[in-house]
């Protein structure tokens, strides 16, 4: 292996080591992960997979970001879910051989491991702790795919914000209030999750500032639950 290589590997190893799926597990999973992967980076704006397409790879992000995507009948895009470090995607078609059921985008630069179907069955199948861990993951995604649906279908356009950030959240133990801390995304990437307008979002934002139920800072949206 060159030196080149030995880089690479130790950065994914060291990226891919706080991921769910390799979390406290003995290296020799992830090393013969690695081996098997190939690194393949993506501008901004790259479609990297599109809905339709045949679903021969998976892909585990080691840095940026990504958003899943769908297009309505009038060619409208929503925004299905929004990808950073640690997530994967294109699983789906690698379990039921259909086509893949969205579009993936970079939004920012891309790093991903990725793994052809083959090779991630074929290690699959030599590591049952992961695979316990990966059918995990998808009864995961299940579970929020349900309360999503019924946070969008049974909520105003202020319910429906408060759900999408708390599903994009991860509380802060350092704080004394109950507080969830989100990443901001822009009112654009918002309206397209929740399926309403820039316009619409603004609005619900700034009613739901001055009433206190979040306070909105430069890069963070505070949630008070």
């Amino acid at each position: 292996m060159t030196d080149a290589n030995e880089l690479l590997a130790r950065e994914a190893e060291d990226i891919l080591s706080r991921n769910p799926f390799f979390k406290g597990l003995e290296p020799f999973y992830l090393r013969d992960f690695i081996a098997k992967a190939e690194k393949r980076s993506y501008p901004p704006r790259t479609q990297i997979i599109s809905e339709g397409d045949p679903g021969d790879s998976i892909y585990f992000i080691l840095s940026g970001k990504a958003v899943v995507t769908l297009y309505g009948e009038e060619g409208r895009e929503i925004v299905v879910a929004v990808l950073k470090e640690g997530d994967i995607f294109g699983e789906m078609s690698i379990i039921d051989d259909l086509p893949r059921s969205a579009n993936v985008e970079s939004t920012t630069p891309l790093d991903c491991m990725v793994l052809t179907k083959t090779a991630f069955l074929e290690y699959l199948s030599r590591h049952h702790k992961v695979y316990m861990r990966f059918f995990a993951y998808l009864t995961a995604r299940l579970r929020e795919a349900t309360r999503k649906i019924g946070g969008l279908a049974l909520l105003d356009v202020c319910g429906r914000i408060a759900h999408t950030l708390i599903g994009m959240s991860k509380t802060s133990g350092a704080l004394r209030e109950k507080i969830v801390s989100i990443e901001r995304p822009t009112h654009e990437e918002l309206a397209a999750m929740i399926g309403s307008s820039r316009e619409v979002v603004s609005r619900a934002l700034k009613k739901m500032s001055v009433e206190g139920y979040i306070k909105i800072e430069k890069k963070r949206i505070l949630l008070y639950r």
